[in-house]
């Protein structure tokens, strides 16, 4: 009886572990998920993985999938320490039964340093009508700095004032001074009468390249550098204001009395070849905005900032290109 009863007790262990087994293979079998046979695959690439702060950038965010199943790049996207310049897109049919959409996007990084294109997710519909996602993977650009002879540029100390115990000669030295330039201006005054006389009044000299004098407005600007929480609205009211003279004089309009939106409009009429009319207004904008919305930018913005403006003048400046004279020697005209 006792060797009955024990083997009644081995068979329903044994009964209750193989329905144990094959109630936790059910369980695994239902935890995976089938891919899905409608996803398009998704891939996003840069044109270079090195630029300067301000330069644009192309993405180009491809998708390839069924035809029958419509793919979208949403409109509001998330691209981390990037802004947005501009946007196109493709489509090109492979023949197969399958589509090739790319997205090309136009941005541009104001910060220095290594930064990150964020993962993009674009949107497709499922069999059932139902909105569903793909993902590309992250994309890493180095941003370069156009001001690298300083890392922080900042304002010197003034320097303790020194006692010097010197005689006082300047009296003496600027009454000579002045008796000096009253000859000096007599006698100049008589001399250019007598030239004037003998072979007429000769015109003056040119006046500076645009360009010229914005770069050295813009280098003026950068050497009283950046500081870290303090305001540097009036910086940016003095960079806006040197980059629209320059582009008046440039292109020869009116330019300081214009809206951003009327200064562009201009440009498109007024200037002889294309220019980067989305990086421009794009940089006119965010200085408005710091203008007249009163916002307060960090010293690293506004240093991105120097450098656009910087790499606007140089990348619209006239080109020398030669031009030849009669007697077979070249001299050098602007473009």
């Amino acid at each position: 009886m006792r060797a009955r009863t024990a083997l009644l007790l081995l068979g329903a262990s044994a009964a209750l572990c193989t329905a144990g087994v094959r109630r936790a293979t059910a369980g695994d079998g239902g935890a995976a998920e089938a891919p899905d046979p409608d996803a398009p695959t998704v891939a996003a690439r840069v044109d270079h993985a090195e630029a300067h702060v301000g330069d644009p950038i192309h993405l180009e965010l491809v998708a390839i999938g069924k035809s029958a199943v419509p793919v979208n790049l949403p409109s509001t996207l998330e691209l981390g320490p990037f802004t947005l310049l501009d946007r196109q897109e493709s489509e090109q049919n492979l023949g197969d039964g399958r589509i090739k959409r790319q997205f090309t996007l136009t941005i541009a990084a104001y910060e220095p340093g290594a930064k990150q294109v964020p993962a993009l997710e674009v949107t497709y519909l499922g069999p059932r009508g139902d909105v569903r996602t793909a993902r590309t993977s992250p994309v890493r650009v180095k941003i370069g700095s156009l001001i690298a002879n300083e890392p922080e540029p900042a304002i010197k100390d003034a320097a303790p004032p020194v006692t010097v115990m010197e005689e006082n000669l300047w009296p003496a030295y600027i009454a000579g001074g002045l008796c000096a330039a009253g000859l000096g201006a007599l006698l100049t005054m008589l001399i250019v009468r007598r030239l004037r006389a003998r072979r007429g009044e000769r015109p003056g000299p040119p006046p500076r390249p645009a360009h010229e004098v914005a770069l050295e407005r813009l280098d003026r600007l950068g050497a009283y550098g950046f500081l870290e929480n303090a305001d540097n609205r009036p910086f940016y009211f003095a960079v806006s204001e040197i980059i629209r003279d320059y582009l008046g004089g440039r292109y020869g309009f009116d330019s300081l009395e214009l809206t951003t939106d009327e200064l562009i409009a201009e440009l498109r009429r007024q200037a002889s070849r294309e220019l980067v009319l989305g990086e421009i207004q794009g940089w006119l904008s965010a200085c408005d905005l710091v203008k007249f919305a009163k916002i307060s930018p960090s010293a690293a913005e506004a240093r991105g900032a120097l450098e656009s403006a910087i790499r606007i003048v140089t990348a619209t400046r006239p080109v020398l290109a030669p031009v030849g004279t009669a007697g077979g020697v070249t001299e050098a005209a602007h473009v």
